[in-house]
């Protein structure tokens, strides 16, 4: 589809290219530059490169959050981080418009031919490295958060601004003023750059609360889609990196410390020892499966709790107002962010409602099984992505618990395509195994 839609809009350049100012062709030549990069994105997508087997049941979860409409392609990268491209039809719609001596109604007439029209295309890239790494892709679901983030962002980041915006240059304003001394002489150019400094500083507040919002929305995500999988591959992922970076030396990212902190806070409820009702009983939770990967990120919320990072944010004037102004409002926007999600997935992951789904899963990992089904053939069901991730970073810290020398090369590849194959067998089963299993039965 990205092919496609690149094959069209160049077949259209090339076409007017006479038309083209010549003051405008530098222009035409970056966006070209652009697009063959982006073509380099569905080089990268083959299955060669990507996690085999897991790119139907993702496509097909991505989708699921999102609208049908919407596509994916994964791809990966050199560096080690996630990241999401696109929306791409939107990108070349918007450049093409540029290009007034383009017809948009031709492009936009191409567009319907190639069947695009109201279709969406974005490209998630992972680290290149963790190519097989299923348990650390959880990190997709705070990529497609960012989709999430953009309608939050476009629709109430306005609002909430501007309902805060005087009271916000008022402090500045204040704390500004009392670093200039009254020198009567020198009033008036003494407003005006008080004026100046508060204007940069209110600009600066205002893309760390964008960006900051943006990285959280997308980390609320993640642990609603996820649950605890998603806070255990964050912990993984951010192990090598500063927790408690100024946001204004990391492109505006909130300080992974403070993230954790939210993320943690969402996943309560599945961390604690509590007494839960399952199946008309009783029972203690954590059950003994799962009680080492409770443990495990548990005992990790004690870097969250600790709280310099909220000494760096208190450094800078911008980033602190930011911050305050989140923190006031974070419960509300974190509920009508995930309020744009679909009704089937209002609903948060728990492992508490998944009790007896993980354990079933956890033991055909145990028993070198794909934990693609849960029961015994012919009465199973097929087991959700979502559940065969948890359950995988269940049976991994399991193991780890019981020898600190399980994690070598050997285990952990094993694991990894006990995994992968269960991804696909699942999205297969999804398809075809209800029609299999009446045919088992008769």
């Amino acid at each position: 589809m990205l092919c496609d839609l690149i094959g069209h809009s160049v077949d259209l350049i090339a076409q007017h290219i006479d038309e083209t100012p010549p003051d405008r062709l530098a222009y035409v030549n970056l966006f070209l530059c652009f697009v063959a990069e982006h073509l380099r994105f569905v080089e990268r997508s083959r299955v060669a490169h990507t996690p085999w087997s897991m790119i139907q049941a993702t496509e097909q979860f991505l989708a699921r959050q999102v609208g049908t409409n919407s596509h994916f392609i994964l791809r990966p990268q050199w560096s080690c981080n996630y990241s999401l491209s696109g929306e791409f039809v939107e990108y070349h719609r918007t450049i093409i418009g540029s290009m007034p001596w383009i017809p948009s109604t031709a492009w936009e007439e191409g567009l319907r031919e190639l069947e695009l029209n109201g279709q969406k295309i974005y490209c998630i890239a992972f680290p290149r490295i963790e190519r097989l790494n299923a348990l650390l892709h959880a990190n997709w679901g705070h990529e497609l958060g960012h989709i999430i983030a953009a309608h939050w962002i476009q629709d109430n980041l306005g609002r909430l601004w501007a309902g805060e915006e005087a009271g916000i240059k008022a402090r500045m304003q204040k704390a500004v003023e009392e670093r200039f001394p009254q020198v009567p002489d020198q009033a008036l150019f003494r407003q005006v750059v008080v004026d100046r400094y508060v204007s940069d500083l209110a600009s600066t507040a205002e893309k760390a609360t964008r960006q900051g919002l943006t990285e959280l929305i997308c980390d609320a995500v993640g642990v609603h889609l996820y649950g605890p999988a998603a806070l255990a591959a964050s912990l993984e992922f951010s192990a090598g990196l500063s927790l408690d970076e100024s946001p204004t030396d990391c492109g505006m990212y909130p300080p992974w410390r403070y993230r954790l902190r939210l993320m943690f806070d969402a996943c309560e409820n599945d961390l604690v020892k509590q007494t839960v009702k399952f199946g008309g009983r009783e029972l203690a939770y954590p059950r003994p499966i799962m009680d080492a990967f409770c443990k495990w990120v548990g005992d990790a919320k004690h870097l969250a709790a600790e709280k310099s990072d909220c000494t760096v944010l208190n450094q800078d004037t911008a980033v602190r107002e930011a911050y305050d102004l989140i923190d006031k409002k974070w419960k509300d926007i974190r509920a009508e962010a995930l309020a744009i999600l679909p009704g089937q997935s209002q609903s948060p992951y728990r492992l508490t409602e998944r009790i007896a789904t993980i354990e079933d899963l956890v033991g055909k990992l145990e028993r070198d099984v794909p934990p693609s089904e849960v029961g015994i053939w012919p009465d199973t069901s097929t087991a959700f992505f979502e559940d065969i991730i948890n359950a995988a970073w269940v049976f991994k810290v399991k193991k780890l618990a019981q020898d600190n020398d399980w994690a070598c090369t050997e285990n952990v590849e094993r694991l990894y395509r006990l995994v992968l194959k269960a991804i696909e067998a699942s999205f297969v089963q999804s398809a075809f195994g209800p029609g299999l299993a009446r045919l088992d039965k008769t």
